[in-house]
């Protein structure tokens, strides 16, 4: 009886010994994982805080390649947007001379000068002078937006409109009654005003509108560019 409870009592211990070193070994095991798991952590931390913002593109090319490719493209095709609605003006608007059948009795001096009837001095004509009876309509050359009404102490009343692409047309000696206002949207033929006889500085040639262009801030030959 004795040695049956001996063997019954070596037979627990046995199963506690077994389970004693299930539990070992699963401890072990977990020690490892999280060992493992911690040094990972640390080697991907050391490696973000040695990746800098400009370096980052290396980390996926081929992915940053095609997002920067699709990027470059959306920024070039709104240029290029951009640059046809602007070069549409020019390119493809309508245009037309301010005064309809009118006559140019002086003409875009290109830098020479010229002799003034008015002030009796030689200077540059920097745009052409178109002859109409007072009160004759005048009309945009093409699209734009009137960027500015004045009453300029030499041309009169003038109307300026940005037509793009760095492009403005300066209709001066205007009546008094003018037809826009700043900001107004313009389509080509647009009646703006009407001939006056406010620009004292040719004030001895006949009724007439001074229709001068700059582009770029360049004054350059407004039938150049009415011509296309």
């Amino acid at each position: 009886m004795k040695k049956v409870k001996f063997a019954g009592v070596r037979n627990a211990l046995k199963g506690k010994g077994f389970v004693i070193a299930l539990v070992l070994c699963l401890s072990a095991v977990g020690v490892s994982t999280y060992i493992a798991y911690s040094q990972a952590l640390s080697k991907i931390g050391d490696f973000s805080a040695d990746v800098s913002e400009s370096d980052s593109v290396y980390l996926f090319p081929e992915e940053d390649a095609q997002v920067n490719g699709k990027a470059e493209g959306i920024e070039k095709d709104g240029e290029e947007e951009s640059q046809q609605a602007n070069n549409f003006v020019f390119s493809s608007a309508p245009k037309y001379m301010p005064i309809e059948n009118g006559e140019v009795i002086n003409e875009f001096s290109n830098g020479e000068l010229v002799k003034s009837e008015t002030l009796g001095v030689w200077r540059t004509h920097d745009g052409i002078d178109i002859s109409a009876p007072l009160g004759t309509e005048v009309h945009a050359m093409t699209m734009g937006t009137v960027s500015e009404v004045v009453n300029d102490p030499l041309w009169g009343v003038c109307v300026i409109i940005n037509h793009g692409d760095g492009i403005y047309g300066h209709y001066c000696g205007l009546d008094t009654a003018t037809r826009v206002t700043v900001g107004q949207a313009v389509e080509a033929g647009d009646i703006i005003g009407a001939v006056g006889d406010t620009a004292d500085i040719e004030s001895a040639l006949q009724p007439h509108l001074h229709f001068g262009v700059k582009k770029n801030d360049e004054w350059v030959d407004p039938l150049s560019i009415i011509n296309g």
